[in-house]
């Protein structure tokens, strides 16, 4: 599928949670001009298109601040709850399913106005966006080039937010966790890579469809399958890569100590604020 377009979908579903408080209030005040800027980046948009993002983005996102914002909040107060005493695979479970849930919403909210977004666009458009996508590529296949140094990244970004969220490991933990990353990491195939296959078979198949000139439906039509493709249902590897994902948090939580989890959930205390912020103040 159309990775920069799939890029801009998790922009608009999950970048609060990857910011901090005041980012979290500037995303809700200007992520109508952030998204206008995004989409210039691949479309070169006319000054008609801007206003346009911009004012169906302002509807976008004030009603995920008011109607999917309490949702987050009510699911991050459950995890807290949950979380103290250990995780279980059945909490894992519903955990997850509320998670592509709440997803399969804000998709089913975006899908009409991408796909009338992209009836609208230009032939200058689409190979502007073609351009795009095959200079990321490049950027991608010299990222590939260097798969050590990636892996290398990851283990300390893995570290980083580890520490964040459970404090200071002692020497035993930090060992059981490093023999837990390195058969991880023999077990699972290069997401990179995996990432690159798809753009390969999907890029042509994406451009070839907008340069038909499909009407809203056919469009709504192919935003649906590919998020129905994201379901576990429909698509085996990825439901294995879940469950084998659920079972490795298992054995993280399994390490952890009591103080461990309460740091933990006092981390998300700060998200649970960030929320209450957010809601409260527009």
């Amino acid at each position: 599928m159309m990775q920069k377009y799939q890029n801009f979908f998790l922009f608009l579903v999950l970048l609060f949670f990857l910011a901090g408080c005041n980012t979290t209030k500037l995303f809700y005040d200007y992520g109508d001009i952030i998204a206008s800027w995004q989409l210039d980046s691949y479309f070169e948009l006319t000054n008609a298109q801007e206003e346009w993002v911009e004012e169906r983005m302002r509807l976008h996102l004030e009603w995920h601040r008011n109607v999917e914002l309490p949702r987050y909040k009510r699911f991050l107060i459950d995890i807290q709850n949950r979380a103290k005493d250990g995780l279980t695979m059945s909490e894992l479970d519903e955990g997850f399913s509320r998670y592509e849930a709440k997803m399969g919403r804000t998709f089913e909210r975006l899908i009409p106005d991408a796909a009338l977004f992209l009836t609208k666009i230009s032939p200058e458009q689409i190979n502007n966006l073609e351009r795009e996508m095959a200079e990321e590529n490049e950027e991608m296949m010299e990222k590939l080039e260097h798969s050590e140094e990636r892996l290398q990244k990851r283990q300390e970004e893995f570290w980083v937010q580890m520490e964040d969220w459970f404090g200071e490991f002692t020497k035993a933990q930090q060992r059981q966790i490093k023999l837990l990353q390195t058969k991880w990491y023999t077990e699972s195939a290069d997401p990179l890579t995996e990432r690159m296959e798809r753009r390969r078979k999907s890029q042509p198949q994406f451009l070839a469809l907008l340069r038909s000139s499909p009407d809203s439906m056919q469009l709504e039509n192919w935003f649906r399958q590919w998020t129905q493709s994201w379901q576990s249902e429909t698509n085996p590897l990825r439901d294995a890569r879940i469950q084998r994902n659920k079972k490795r948090i298992l054995q993280f939580d399994a390490i952890l100590t009591p103080l461990q989890r309460q740091h933990a959930v006092r981390e998300l205390d700060d998200w649970i604020e960030t929320l209450d912020t957010a809601i409260v103040n527009h």
